[in-house]
């Protein structure tokens, strides 16, 4: 069940920055060119330049995707990982859900759902057995 939750998180953050890197095409030229530094207007107003760093480059997208494949190594080795990290990602997804609708975001409720059953599962001495690979 790890194994799989990280695949999922690794599919969540690759769909992420694909879709979101094609709807920016066009402002990632501005990247390149420096555009972003010391923008006029802070931080407070953002251009469509800074709008598009945040939702490419400066996303969840690559620590989601880096995380999911930490979380699929872990299951492969046969551990499970700490609860906190499962509920972390509920407390997480549910801030940004309320915060945005509609948004995909609530999909990473079912990998943090399937580590919180692993962990528990766990912790009944159900685990799996780990691997061995050849």
């Amino acid at each position: 069940m790890t194994v799989w939750a990280g695949r999922i998180l690794m599919f969540l953050a690759t769909a992420h920055l694909v879709t979101t890197t094609a709807l920016s095409h066009a402002h990632l030229s501005a990247f390149l060119q420096g555009d972003l530094w010391l923008p006029e207007h802070g931080l407070s107003d953002l251009s469509p330049e800074l709008g598009a760093y945040w939702l490419t480059v400066g996303s969840f997208g690559l620590p989601l995707l880096l995380l999911g494949a930490v979380v699929v190594s872990t299951g492969r080795a046969g551990r499970t990982l700490p609860p906190y990290l499962g509920w972390g990602l509920v407390a997480w997804t549910l801030a940004g859900s309320l915060l945005l609708e509609p948004t995909p975001m609530i999909l990473v409720l079912i990998p943090a759902g399937m580590l919180i059953a692993a962990r528990r599962r766990a912790g009944d001495g159900t685990a799996a057995a780990p691997r061995v690979r050849a």
